[in-house]
């Protein structure tokens, strides 16, 4: 015969069993007298058990401890009832209220579970950024995809930039990783954009980060994420970080060179281990990541200059893709110019076409700015001009100005090779006038090109009469 009691437990078993509960148990007699709470309540409130026994639960909702009160809706409807509450410290609870009636009917007691979902609605927050930070930077990837559609039904003249481009197919078909050197504004993330949207990994996410816009103390946790704790102010549950956002996809490092050295050590573990360490983490958390990466800076003299670490260099630069500044590319700067043009004609439903004299001006000019600005200078003039021809006059003053043009062994040596290679008589006036920027004298350029000082002196001279009589007008 089995003994009942021997499997009976006793009082301190049963408030063992209790205090060890994840949820906290609050009992409620029918004067609104607490008659048991376990040790959970210190969690939840701050308060011991011995704090809150005794008490009438309109005390510690009078004090802000907790609300709303559930008892006085059980008591009056006699069911259960089950409402989220907010703790003075902060937490939230789901608190189902049960009462356990009498023989008359009445309520003798009512059990409250308390659980905290203070952690589910944290990670529900936490989910909602992350769906934010994905749409943000699907925007960009957005933007950037605009971008590569620039050029679709154009072929590049220049051999540079097809030789370029020819570089782009043959690396997008492998995982190396890439750095394309540059100038700003000759198109680096669309190169970038280009050899994911062409690899295995196009249907993966393409992240984007710019190591010159965001703040040096901030750069670590939105590249790398962080881990709850990990500084004063990090959310409870930690942060994703971009690095993690892009598995399964590509990485564009933008401005490469303005990354601190510190989070250069980080780097150089991302690409040689495919690992990384979230800010205040332990552990290494693995990741499927190809890496592109892009500067318009000389990151050999920063090597030197002790900014840039020599290994990362080695790591980032296994390919290499330099796009040619457009000023190098004097093939594409007509046929480019004529594409962006009937690209903001058609989106802004307008007719325009360039003037001969207007192009032969924008040919010898110097763009600083590339691509980039020579679209920006497009859709202004687009926008901003009658339809009909694109004249002189309408082009920006900073055009007219003929800048001196530090004389560099290679761009001469491109200059002569295109010398020799002529095809048009305006190329012949393009070379002259940008040799004689170069150079800053007639006799210099006529000796070089072995050609009369009066033919270079009468094309410059009608170009810069040209160039004045523009402003003037």
């Amino acid at each position: 015969m089995v003994d009942i009691n021997e499997n009976s437990l006793d009082r301190e078993e049963l408030k063992m069993i209790l205090d060890n509960s994840f949820d906290e148990i609050f009992v409620v007699n029918n004067k609104g007298i607490v008659t048991y709470v376990n040790e959970v309540c210190k969690k939840h409130y701050g308060l011991a058990p011995s704090e809150i026994i005794g008490k009438n639960f309109n005390y510690l909702l009078n004090e802000g401890y907790y609300s709303p009160a559930l008892a006085p809706i059980v008591f009056r409807n006699k069911q259960t009832v089950t409402v989220e509450q907010q703790t003075r410290s902060g937490i939230k609870l789901v608190v189902t209220a049960t009462p356990v009636i009498n023989e008359s009917g009445e309520v003798d007691f009512i059990v409250m579970n308390s659980r905290d979902i203070t952690q589910i609605e944290q990670l529900k927050q936490d989910l909602d950024e992350t769906k934010k930070l994905v749409k943000h930077y699907k925007n960009k990837v957005d933007e950037l995809s605009q971008q590569v559609s620039y050029f679709k039904g154009y072929s590049f003249r220049d051999e540079k930039m097809k030789l370029c481009l020819e570089v782009v197919q043959r690396v997008a078909l492998v995982n190396s990783t890439v750095l394309i050197l540059g100038e700003s504004g000759t198109g680096k993330n669309v190169l970038a954009m280009d050899i994911h949207k062409i690899s295995d990994r196009k249907d993966g996410p393409f992240i984007c980060i710019n190591g010159a816009t965001i703040p040096e103390h901030l750069l670590e946790s939105e590249l790398f994420g962080y881990c709850r704790g990990a500084f004063t102010g990090a959310d409870k549950y930690g942060k994703v970080g971009l690095v993690e956002l892009a598995n399964g996809g590509t990485l564009f490092l933008d401005e490469i060179g303005e990354i601190p050295l510190g989070i250069q050590a980080k780097l150089l573990e991302l690409i040689q281990e495919h690992r990384f360490i979230p800010v205040g983490g332990k552990e290494h958390k693995k990741i499927d990541i190809r890496i592109i990466a892009a500067t318009n800076r000389n990151l050999v003299q920063l090597i030197e200059e002790g900014k840039f670490r020599e290994d990362l260099y080695y790591r980032l630069s296994v390919i290499e893709i330099d796009t040619p500044p457009l000023r190098d590319r004097s093939e594409d700067i007509i046929p480019l110019l004529q594409f962006f043009i009937s690209k903001y004609d058609l989106m802004y439903k307008y007719s325009h076409k360039f003037d001969k004299q207007t192009l032969t001006i924008l040919k010898n000019y110097s763009w600083p700015g590339n691509i980039r600005e020579m679209e920006h200078l497009a859709e202004r003039l687009v926008v901003t001009i009658p339809e009909g021809n694109i004249l002189p006059e309408h082009l920006p003053s900073k055009i007219f100005k003929i800048p001196s043009v530090p004389l560099n062994a290679n761009m001469l040596q491109d200059e002569l090779s295109n010398w020799k290679n002529l095809k048009k008589s305006s190329d012949e006036e393009a070379i002259i006038i940008r040799l004689y920027n170069m150079l800053g004298s007639s006799y210099k350029v006529a000796t070089t090109l072995n050609i009369s000082q009066s033919k270079v002196t009468r094309i410059v001279r009608n170009y810069k009469q040209s160039c004045t009589t523009s402003q003037e007008t």
